[in-house]
């Protein structure tokens, strides 16, 4: 059987082993326990050894973090309005198109979209 991120993550928290990490992902199981304020430095520690095998990773959080049920939101990006218009129209990347998004007007925004206004579907 394999076993999800979130198996993963309820077999730290709730203690339950599992005996085989052949699907172990370390990188988003620390993700997921980097979003609990008890987990988050067991998490950092773990970044810091990425080479560490993924048994002793585990091992090493499910020895470490106390049992406790854990519900904790994943961080999910915002939509911005004309975000990718904007890095289209003027080839910017993400961060530099969210500083033009502050000074352009609406008229600027409303031109951008009708210039790549492709037609049709």
């Amino acid at each position: 059987m394999s076993e999800s991120v979130f198996d993963w993550v309820k077999s730290i928290n709730e203690k339950n082993y599992i005996n085989h990490v052949r699907d172990y992902n370390p990188y988003l199981t620390n993700t997921a326990l980097s979003y609990s304020m008890d987990t988050i430095m067991f998490s950092n520690e773990m970044n810091q050894y990425p080479n560490l095998p993924p048994q002793c990773q585990y091992d090493f959080l499910y020895q470490s973090v106390r049992k406790s049920k854990r519900f904790n939101k994943w961080y999910k990006e915002q939509h911005v309005p004309y975000l990718e218009e904007v890095m289209t129209y003027y080839n910017y990347s993400k961060a530099k198109a969210l500083q033009a998004l502050q000074v352009l007007t609406q008229e600027q925004l409303r031109d951008i979209v009708k210039s790549m206004d492709k037609g049709g579907q």
